[in-house]
Order: C-alpha cells, then structure tokens, then sequence
C-alpha cells in the first residue's frame, strides 16, 4: 500500500510546479478586519509584495524585485505593530500548485 500511494505522490509531485507560497494575516478587531499578505508573483522568494487591505481599499505597502527577506521582514513588523494597536492577528499560509503536463 505504501509502494502505490508513494507512486501515486511522485507522479503528482512530477506534473506539478509548486509556486512560493503566500502569507496572508488576518487582523480583528470587533467587526473590522485588516489583511495583511505577502505576495509572490513569481516561483521564488523574489519578487514579492506586501498587500494591505481594508474596508476602505487594498494597496500595496512594499514590494521587493531581488531582495530576498525584504518583504517578510516588512510585514513582520506591521503585523506587531497592528497587535500593538489592539488588533488580533492570525497568520495562514496559501499554497499554489499549478498543474503543467
């Protein structure tokens, strides 16, 4: 049983191309929320952006094109500082796989 569902594994893990994985923190505060997300457009740590949304819009607060860490240290520090302000922060990864053949 181990030998097909490792089989099975492989050939998914081998017609797949995993993405870097989003960080998206949700912050709450009573009935309001803010949303703070790393974002990477392409297959690696870099380039990313940090997205800030809400209820009054979404726009991006830093973005790095080669620096690897920029945009995680950036949105670890806002992230304190919006608990610091009495927000309640939880923090989920995304995953992407796109399916190439």
């Amino acid at each position: 049983m181990k030998s097909i569902l490792f089989a099975s594994l492989f050939a998914l893990t081998a017609s797949t191309a995993l993405a870097m994985e989003n960080q998206k923190t949700v912050c709450s505060q009573g009935i309001s929320q803010r949303i703070i997300e790393i974002v990477y457009p392409g297959e690696g740590e870099a380039p990313c952006e940090v997205h800030y949304t809400k209820d009054t819009g979404s726009q991006v607060l830093w973005s790095a094109q080669q620096e690897v860490g920029y945009c995680e240290e950036k949105a670890a520090a806002f992230i304190e500082k919006q608990r610091g302000w009495g927000w309640q922060c939880e923090t989920a990864i995304e995953i992407t796989i796109d399916i190439t053949e």
